[in-house]
């Protein structure tokens, strides 16, 4: 399904990343940020969620026109969004926060920004990291949660229940800590991860790839193996692959998706201490970006997912 994407998408992407890297190139001459590309129209419509708790949509050519915007509804005091995904096998937009401590998984009404818990108690694990990854494998309908810790999970989308990684051990047990392989050129690097996504896989739903973005290192890379690979390494082993750099500067938070249909992948990437999140288009073969634009509202984004 990838080489098949890239083969029709690459020739367009890559002149518009060659248009957008000149004029970077030109305004950091100049000391200056490169404008927004031109606004166009594509097949994918993006779901996202501020520092300000508003839930804002936007198509994904166009991310600087916000399409709609509203409030999020029945959070508790102080409570955190730190990542949002579509359960596309229900049509259903999932949220995971944070009050303190404490976790819980919830949905989101797009219609209403209003939020409703999952399960009736908090996640079992505590969630380690600042930045975190968030995303539903379609394979199994179950969500994986990474951070930048290390930290790496899964949850139950029914119940907001912690899988256990091994049910004959005593005790709950969350999935391998997040770690270049030995074989990777980054082994022995301490990884941040602060973004996840699966691929959709539509001649054969059993594969999936879980991709991740690397802050520290500033890179795309694979958790477990690609799809259809042998050995297959599963990403409940915490292992990574570099696939490459993403080009897109320093990273301070990062919301990372891929659509089902279109098989695109975005990123949000918020730098540090900026207050407005860009936009950009990532090529999965290589991890390279194309710069869509800012995100319209002037506000940082936490989470983002398409609309399927």
């Amino acid at each position: 399904m990838l080489a098949a994407r890239a083969a029709h998408t690459r020739p367009a992407a890559y002149a518009l990343s060659l248009l957008v890297a000149s004029v970077t190139a030109g305004c950091a001459l100049f000391g200056g940020e490169p404008p927004d590309p031109p606004a166009s129209t594509r097949k994918e419509v993006i779901f996202a969620v501020t520092a300000a708790d508003q839930l804002v949509s936007f198509n994904a050519g166009a991310p600087g026109k916000l399409l709609t915007s509203r409030p999020l509804i029945g959070l508790r005091s102080g409570e955190e969004i730190l990542g949002i995904d579509y359960r596309v096998a229900k049509g259903v937009l999932y949220a995971l926060g944070r009050t303190g401590s404490e976790s819980r998984l919830m949905t989101i009404d797009t219609g209403t920004g209003r939020v409703a818990q999952v399960g009736t108690g908090s996640i079992q694990v505590p969630l380690n990291g600042s930045e975190f990854g968030f995303d539903f494998n379609p394979t199994v309908d179950r969500i994986r949660v990474v951070s930048d810790t290390g930290q790496n999970l899964r949850l139950h989308p029914d119940t907001g229940a912690v899988v256990d990684a091994d049910p004959n051990a005593a005790g709950l047990q969350i999935d391998g800590a997040l770690a270049y392989d030995a074989s990777d050129k980054n082994a022995g690097r301490r990884p941040s991860i602060v973004g996840a996504g699966y691929t959709y896989n539509r001649t054969n739903e059993k594969i999936t790839t879980n991709y991740a973005i690397d802050a520290f290192a500033g890179t795309l890379v694979v958790q477990g193996s690609l799809e259809g690979a042998t050995p297959a390494v599963s990403p409940n082993t915490g292992r990574l692959f570099t696939v490459g750099p993403l080009g897109a500067g320093a990273i301070g938070r990062a919301a990372f998706d891929i659509a089902d249909v279109s098989g695109a992948a975005f990123v949000a990437i918020t730098r540090p201490g900026a207050s407005v999140s860009r936009f950009y288009l990532v090529d999965l073969d290589t991890g390279r970006t194309t710069f869509l634009g800012r995100i319209g509202g002037s506000e940082a984004i936490r989470g983002i997912s398409f609309q399927p």
